[in-house]
Parts: structure tokens; C-alpha cells; sequence
């Protein structure tokens, strides 16, 4: 991660509001003696705040659910132009959750 850049450069996405909040505190903790920003970006939260901190600037990784996430692409908020790293956690349970059309 390039902590000098206000880019998203990578993404983690996982089936779950719950297990993507686990990922972004442990992501956090480490990212923090990196000077790297982590956003939480997932079902059950003001979508105008994900769209404040998208828009802001300044986040470099961004962990949330596939549905969130495509969401934020569609709008327009999310841009994936300096992804260096995509990860996607439990593949096998999102499609067979019906994830599909958003991965």
C-alpha cells in the first residue's frame, strides 16, 4: 500500500455485514502502524456516509459485502481505477448465496 496515495488500492469483500467488520477492525489495527486507511463498506449502515468517505478521499483499502460494494460501483462512488489487490474472502459461500451477478 502506498500510503502517500488518497487512492483505494485494495479491496476484501466477504458474504457477511458481520465477518467484513472483523476483517476491517484486524485490517485497521495492522493498517494503522502503516499509515493506511481502512473503510467498512456494508448492508445495514448510512449509505451516506459510506458515499462521504468514498468520496473523500484518503481511504486505501476497503472491506465490505459484495451487494454494499456494487452498490457503491454502480453510483459511482467506488472506482476501482488503482486496485492493486482484490481479495475475496469465502468465495465459495457467496455464490452459493446468490452473489454471483454482483462478483
Amino acid at each position: 500500500m502506498d500510503a502517500a496515495s488518497n487512492n483505494i488500492q485494495a479491496l476484501i469483500v466477504s458474504p457477511t455485514r458481520e465477518l467484513s467488520l472483523q476483517i476491517a477492525f484486524v485490517v485497521h489495527s495492522i493498517g494503522e502502524f502503516m499509515g493506511v486507511n481502512v473503510h467498512a463498506c456494508v448492508g445495514g449502515t448510512v449509505v451516506k456516509e459510506d458515499i462521504k468517505k468514498l468520496k473523500s478521499g484518503g481511504v486505501h483499502i476497503v472491506v465490505g459485502t459484495p451487494g454494499r460494494i456494487h452498490d457503491m460501483m454502480k453510483k459511482g462512488f467506488f472506482k476501482t481505477d488503482y486496485l492493486r489487490l482484490f481479495v475475496m474472502d469465502e468465495a465459495d459461500e457467496m455464490l452459493s448465496r446468490g452473489f454471483k451477478p454482483q462478483i
